[in-house]
């Protein structure tokens, strides 16, 4: 049977096992609407690479954030960190990809680990945004058991491509507006500015 959506470069076992898994976790939260927040794990990782990089406090990083405007902290009354490491609040995707860009823009994060916690945060937030379309889904149907394999896989897909596409269409749009990236899309000979 041919597929309706073009398919992503994701395991299918994966893909159904990250959806199931929020699906779970959605489940034992005991919410009747489904939050599409990065989970604690994550963030948890992120900020203990970067104070162990930086050599910084809690404090002068919660500090420095608030100081840089960064959506999020920029409102802050000095215990946000905290609360995203303790899952009091919930941080935003959007919010935690821009802090992964700037702690390696700042070397407080490798290379390798940047490109993990990249690959998780596309992988997850599709998932989390699959569970939320497939129990909206669900409301309309009997049981979670009428979902077959091949329409978790799709969803994930379709949402994980929907995502890559916004991404490259924002990088784009990013390109075209930020001289210094021009000129090196330029120097590369690279057409992808108009």
């Amino acid at each position: 049977m041919q597929p309706t959506v073009p398919l992503s470069d994701i395991d299918p076992v994966e893909a159904i096992q990250l959806v199931f898994h929020e699906l779970k976790h959605h489940e034992e939260t005991g919410r009747k609407n489904f939050v599409v927040r990065v989970p604690v794990d994550l963030v948890e990782y992120l900020f203990s690479g970067i104070l162990q990089k930086s050599g910084m406090s809690k404090v002068a990083l919660e500090r420095l954030l608030t100081e840089l405007g960064i959506y999020g902290f920029k409102d802050a009354d000095g215990r946000i960190l905290r609360r995203y490491l303790s899952g009091q609040t919930r941080m935003a995707w959007d919010t935690y990809q821009r802090l992964l860009f700037w702690a390696l823009s700042k070397a407080w994060v490798s290379d390798w680990i940047f490109r993990d916690l990249l690959l998780r945060t596309y992988l997850r937030e599709a998932a989390q945004l699959s569970a939320r379309n497939i129990l909206n889904t669900l409301k309309r149907r009997v049981s979670p058991s009428d979902l077959t394999r091949e329409q978790v896989i799709e969803c994930f897909n379709e949402v994980y491509l929907l995502k890559q596409r916004e991404r490259e269409e924002t990088a784009l749009n990013r390109a075209r507006t930020d001289s210094e990236i021009r000129e090196l899309a330029r120097s590369l000979r690279l057409d992808i500015i108009d």
